[in-house]
Parts: C-alpha cells; sequence; structure tokens
C-alpha cells in the first residue's frame, strides 16, 4: 500500500488522487441497490443533457448509510490535513449514467479564481474545497474513465475563459475546447475506490460503450469546503439542504477531532 506522505505529495502536486479499497462490498452494494431502484422510480433531482442523473436528498432518505460517508476513514487523512477542522461537509450527491454520458469540462468550484476579488474584503482570505467520490461500479478503459488536466495543480484557467466554465453541452464552448486541446490523465477506477480532487482542477467523466446488464455507471459524491464560504459563491451543488439536514456544527466532521 502506497504510504500516507507519497499520498499526500501526489495529490498536492496533481490535485487528484485515486484510493483504491475505500469501501467495503457490502456498502457499495447497497448502494447500488438504492440508487437504481430510486432511478427506477423517477426519485432523482436531476438529469442533464449529458446523461448525468444525480441524486441529491440522500441525507434525509439514506440517513444512516449516507452519514457513515463524511469524513470516511479513506478521505478523512487528506481532508484533515488539507482542511483541518475548518473542513465543512457542503453536500451529498450521488450520480447514476443509464444512458450515454460523456460529461462537460468543468470545476466544481466555479469562483476559486475570483473568490479574493469577489469577497469584496478588504483582507481577503481564499478557501479550499475538495471532492471525495465513491465509486460503485467498474471503469475499465473500454467502460469508463475520469479525466484530469495533468500537472494543473500549480497553474490556472486563463482569465478569458472563465466566463465559459459553467455547465454546457455545447462541445465548442470555448472552456471545452480549451480542456480537450490540453494534456490529460485518466483514471480508472473500479467499485469501491474513492477519487479526492481539489474542487477547482477541470475534470470530465464519461461512460464509455454500454455497461453490463443491470450495473449502469454510479457514484457518490460529496463536497467539502474550507471556510471562508458564504451565501451566493459559485460552486456546483448548494450546501442548504445539508445544512437543514444535519445543523451547522454537525457539516464539520473534525471539529471535535
Amino acid at each position: 500500500m502506497e504510504k500516507l506522505e507519497n499520498q499526500l505529495d501526489n495529490l498536492k502536486s496533481q490535485g487528484f488522487l485515486l484510493v483504491k479499497g475505500a469501501l467495503e462490498t457490502e456498502v457499495v452494494n447497497s448502494w447500488r441497490s438504492i440508487l437504481y431502484d430510486m432511478y427506477e422510480h423517477g426519485q432523482y433531482e436531476i438529469h442533464n443533457s449529458v446523461g448525468n442523473v444525480a441524486f441529491e436528498k440522500l441525507l434525509e432518505l439514506q440517513p444512516q448509510l449516507s452519514r457513515s460517508l463524511i469524513g470516511h476513514k479513506s478521505a478523512a487523512p487528506f481532508l484533515k490535513f488539507f482542511l483541518g477542522k475548518q473542513c465543512q461537509l457542503r453536500s451529498l450527491r450521488a450520480h447514476v449514467n443509464p444512458k450515454s454520458y460523456l460529461q462537460e469540462w468543468h470545476m466544481d468550484f466555479y469562483d476559486y479564481y475570483q473568490q479574493e476579488e469577489k469577497s469584496q474584503a478588504a483582507n481577503p482570505l481564499k478557501g479550499t474545497c475538495i471532492n471525495t467520490t465513491f465509486y460503485l461500479t467498474d471503469n475499465p478503459p473500454e467502460r469508463g474513465r475520469l479525466r484530469f488536466l495533468r500537472d494543473f495543480a500549480s497553474v490556472s484557467v486563463p482569465d478569458d475563459l472563465l466566463p465559459h466554465v459553467g455547465y454546457t453541452d455545447d462541445r465548442n464552448n470555448p472552456f471545452q475546447i480549451w480542456c480537450d486541446n490540453q494534456a490529460h490523465v485518466d483514471l480508472h477506477p473500479h467499485a469501491g475506490d474513492l477519487v479526492i480532487f481539489y474542487s477547482h482542477i477541470p475534470h470530465q467523466g464519461a461512460k464509455l460503450g454500454d455497461d453490463p446488464d443491470g450495473n449502469s455507471r454510479a457514484n457518490i459524491v460529496l463536497h467539502y469546503q474550507q471556510n471562508p464560504m458564504y451565501p451566493g459563491i459559485h460552486f456546483v451543488s448548494d450546501p442548504q439542504f445539508t445544512l437543514d439536514i444535519l445543523g451547522y456544527a454537525g457539516t464539520f466532521p473534525f471539529s471535535n477531532c
């Protein structure tokens, strides 16, 4: 097993990391069964034009399973190292991709490069956000991938492209074209694996070909933010439901550590 020190160095330098075997098989199977059943009954909040189906109410509908993922032992060393006691759960959502799926290039934390300017503060503080994605199905090279821009942790999106980074299925969007033309790294997580990455790193998921019968591509995403954050900051998810369910103090998994 790779040493934690090396993993932290890799995450710090590349902005993303694959952690093998993060979830037990029985947990993976339970989540798959739940999500497939919810999909069949139309119990989802998002079904967008790139083929992504999202479930946003799991903290309420599956409280025990959902809470077991918050600050999960496989992600905790990284969250504690980078965010410490300032680590706050922003949202927990799951995805399935039953049909064709080619995600738009995107950053989960859209305002990362503009947060100091948009804070309008005399002494602005800059927060970091981290995404932890638990995979529930295998993504071998012939069936799926999660693609990142290579060596991007020390680079930024060009200023002239920032107005184009929001959701779009237009593959001719300037940000989409720019990302396509950069050097890439493809990860192929399997069921039970975790991918952890900075939320401002451009990335793109894809399903290639057909899934095995009864085994649609699926994952669960937890977004963590480091305070200072404030209502209105441009992010892929809204924290209000999480706050309503867990309460403010309950969204900080390491505050009592």
